[in-house]
């Protein structure tokens, strides 16, 4: 476990704020590399603990600060930001890393959607450092609300491109693909209807998806979830699971011990098998074996059938 401070707040853009951590001891921090995320502990008002996955932001060559954006929602409201206060000091796990950068002399595309910039962001400047091919592809309402936007354009010049869509400028993502060379590793972050053109857009270009990485800044959301019936087998419970809790809390909830870390649907760590009833799968890690073979990741999916009994 790691000690960490909020040492420093400041506002990115209207919504998003950064915070710098550092060590509580004042120690230097744990190396990491570009994709690296921290799982922190929040104390809810009911003063039960959970935890949310937040992108290490600042160069991954610092070892005296991590860096850290949250986003508040569209109101602008963030019991996260309340929370997150000067000077607030709390233990959590080292980082971890399920977006990792590949090590080889390949060209990158970097492609950023939102809040998505968090993890896209060091991994331009660790292939900077190494003196890389790359080129990195923002997105965002306007370049306002376009977080680093101004930091990316100096520090990164011709290798960067800006999507402000209040501009009219849009990202043409197979276009994008098309042009790029043909050994280019393509990394996408944002939201999930990005990655999903990223993947089509390889697809219906014929790049393989082994060259394709991805991370979901937000999970798909239905605004007409519906209640979810989950028999666990081995531990002989049955779970009614609301249209608004994943299935993991309502899991975890029931006081049954499942593996977890991304919350995403990015590591796969969370996958059970279902015994019987039909996955909505949403995460971006299982190939269509797994999921044909029953697995499904509890953090993110749901199901389609009202249903579903799970090998847990």
């Amino acid at each position: 476990m790691i000690s960490l401070i909020i040492s420093s707040i400041r506002q990115l853009t209207p919504r998003i704020r950064a915070y710098e951590l550092r060590d509580a001891n004042g120690q230097d921090l744990p190396l990491i590399a570009a994709g690296a995320h921290l799982k922190i502990p929040i104390i809810r008002e009911d003063t039960t603990t959970e935890f949310r996955y937040y992108s290490i932001c600042s160069n991954p060559a610092q070892r005296d600060t991590y860096e850290i954006a949250v986003q508040a929602d569209e109101d602008g409201y963030s019991a996260i930001q309340d929370f997150f206060t000067m000077n607030l000091q709390f233990t959590c796990e080292p980082p971890s890393n399920h977006f990792p950068l590949h090590a080889d002399t390949s060209p990158t595309v970097l492609i950023a959607g939102g809040i998505g910039i968090t993890p896209i962001k060091p991994m331009a400047q660790t292939l900077a450092r190494r003196g890389r091919r790359f080129q990195l592809h923002y997105a965002g309402r306007s370049r306002k609300e376009m977080a680093f936007n101004d930091f990316l354009s100096n520090e990164f010049q011709h290798n960067y491109f800006a999507y402000p869509a209040d501009e009219g400028k849009r990202l043409d993502v197979i276009k994008l693909l098309s042009e790029a060379a043909h050994n280019a590793m393509i990394y996408a972050c944002g939201p999930q209807a990005l990655i999903e053109a990223t993947y089509n857009a390889a697809s219906s270009l014929g790049i393989s998806k082994d060259r394709i990485h991805s991370e979901a800044s937000s999970t798909k959301q239905n605004e007409n979830e519906k209640p979810v019936i989950l028999e666990l087998i081995r531990s002989n419970k049955l779970i009614h699971v609301d249209a608004t809790q994943p299935l993991l809390a309502a899991i975890r909830d029931a006081g049954v011990n499942v593996d977890f870390d991304c919350c995403v649907g990015e590591c796969g760590t969370c996958a059970v098998k279902i015994i019987e009833g039909e996955a909505d799968h949403r995460d971006t890690v299982l190939d269509e074996a797994s999921r044909a073979n029953g697995m499904i990741c509890i953090c993110v999916s749901r199901a389609n059938s009202e249903k579903l009994i799970l090998d847990l």
